[in-house]
């Protein structure tokens, strides 16, 4: 087998066996859940909100008097597919099983969920290492950085979760890659990919449009004939936008406003709701909040920006360029959201709104180190794997409910205390006042279904430990097999 593929199965190996360990056995988050409905609805004529979804107060009144959802239709795009998959090869056969619908459905999201994230989490590592690639960084660096940007970011976190920011991931990496073969040659084929990944990117979350502005920039910024590669580059996001306001009128019959402007006004709302935050305190608390700051959840970032400003002069021009474009896009977010009033996504691990730059500028923190030298920086990497692993011991509900109840020491002191008194079986009830069962069991699969099927629990924990036993030794052969390539 040749190198680079070797290097690719070993990547996708790596992805499968992430996403296999981290599953709880469904989405990990009821957004989600409600995309995966949509997708139903688009596919089966369901209704796109359930009726239990609606009786809790899920969904904004449609054109038809029905409610729909108020998500952007991309990750449903996504899993409209998958479902199809599942719905042919795995439905059959739970239908045969005699399990009753629910359980049925929760075998049907886990397969799905599973799927997903496999599939998202190798596209990650394949083309996070092709941008590396495209950048000049070598075989080694270009793996440490995929690997790193999993491992050590909040990426990982989001495999778990199955929330959208593991698909705008996907997408920004698919458009980067595609801009750097663009600069190589100057193909119209490249730049038209990039489009079509930034053209998803908006149907996923409309906001997409800061880094879709953003990537053309840095390529115009590079050399790049302006007219040509928009001539290439700008229809299919031109497309995304026509077919997001369709969406928009097919839902709610108008076409100039976005869900936001329905979002209905809690009593002890101002007037300016849903931006109704203060916006120094958002903006400000991306950075240096103890709930969401993105130095505190993504570590990584620090490296980054020690390592840019003090070898700035000897950085490579395009990668220069990159950095660039990548700080400013951050704090053009930062600025965007800063007056959500739902700051940084509450029952989220650290600030999702934000996190598709800051995982960007992440992705470039081992190669430096590599190419670089800082030892000390070298903790930090070790500390942030630490950290994400810890990310996905428990769900950040618990945190969440503690903060509700007057804990002040922020996430990240709260899910170490969290972690060591579960762990000792010294759980501190006044804590976990309010904290279910499953949410202070280990957030795997396996170790869920011992609250429900002992039984085969034993198996299943037997299994995920020899799965993630494995995990190191498909790494350690991923580093040791490493391909020579030439740069680009």
């Amino acid at each position: 087998m040749a190198p680079s593929a070797r290097i690719t199965l070993l990547l996708i190996l790596v992805a499968v066996a992430v996403s296999a360990l981290l599953n709880p056995g469904n989405f990990g988050t009821i957004d989600t859940a409600r995309r995966w409905q949509v997708a139903r609805s688009i596919r089966l004529g369901e209704p796109a909100v359930t009726a239990d979804d609606a009786r809790e107060g899920f969904g904004l009144p449609g054109k038809n008097g029905q409610p729909q959802a108020w998500y952007g239709v991309g990750q449903s795009l996504l899993l409209l597919p998958i479902d199809a998959v599942v719905d042919a090869a795995v439905s059959p056969l739970l239908r045969r099983s005699g399990l009753d619908p629910t359980r049925r459905k929760q075998i049907a999201e886990l397969t799905l969920a599973f799927l997903m994230q496999s599939f998202l989490t190798a596209c990650v590592l394949l083309l996070s290492r092709r941008v590396l690639l495209n950048l000049g960084f070598g075989s080694t660096a270009a793996i440490a950085g995929s690997l790193a940007l999993l491992f050590a970011t909040t990426c990982l976190q989001y495999v778990q979760c199955a929330q959208e920011n593991e698909l705008l991931l996907t997408l920004a990496l698919a458009a980067l890659a595609a801009l750097g073969a663009w600069l190589r040659d100057e193909r119209g084929h490249w730049a038209l990919l990039a489009g079509m990944a930034c053209g998803f990117a908006i149907l996923v979350r409309l906001t997409s449009v800061l880094e879709t502005g953003a990537f053309a920039i840095f390529t115009i910024a590079a050399g790049s004939s302006m007219k040509r590669f928009l001539a290439w580059f700008a229809p299919p996001v031109a497309a995304a936008l026509l077919f997001d306001r369709w969406y928009q009128w097919h839902r709610f019959g108008d076409l100039f406003s976005t869900y936001i402007s329905r979002l209905p006004r809690p009593a002890d709302q101002p007037t300016s709701f849903p931006f109704s935050y203060p916006f120094w305190k958002g903006f400000l608390g991306t950075f240096f909040s103890l709930d969401k700051s993105v130095l505190l959840f993504d570590p990584l970032l620090i490296v980054v920006l020690l390592l840019a400003v003090r070898n700035w002069r000897s950085l490579d021009r395009q990668l220069r360029r990159l950095l660039i474009c990548l700080t400013l896009l951050l704090v053009a977010y930062a600025a965007a959201y800063a007056r959500y009033f739902d700051f940084g996504g509450d029952i989220t691990w650290g600030h999702r709104f934000v996190l598709l730059p800051v995982q960007l500028l992440c992705l470039f923190a081992a190669p430096l180190l590599l190419q670089h030298r800082w030892p000390a920086l070298w903790a930090v990497v070790f500390a942030s794997v630490i950290l994400q692993a810890a990310s996905t011991v428990l769900p950040p509900n618990v945190e969440v409910v503690q903060r509700e109840l007057g804990s002040r020491n922020g996430v990240l002191g709260n899910r170490a205390v969290n972690i060591a008194e579960i762990a000792t079986n010294t759980e501190e009830p006044q804590r976990f006042e309010r904290i279910p069962i499953e949410w202070r069991t280990l957030y795997y699969f396996p170790f869920q279904l011992r609250l429900r099927f002992p039984g085969i629990a034993v198996w299943a924990i037997a299994a995920w430990l020899a799965l993630l036993l494995s995990l190191p030794a498909i790494v350690a052969l991923l580093v040791r097999g490493r391909a020579t390539e030439p740069r680009p």
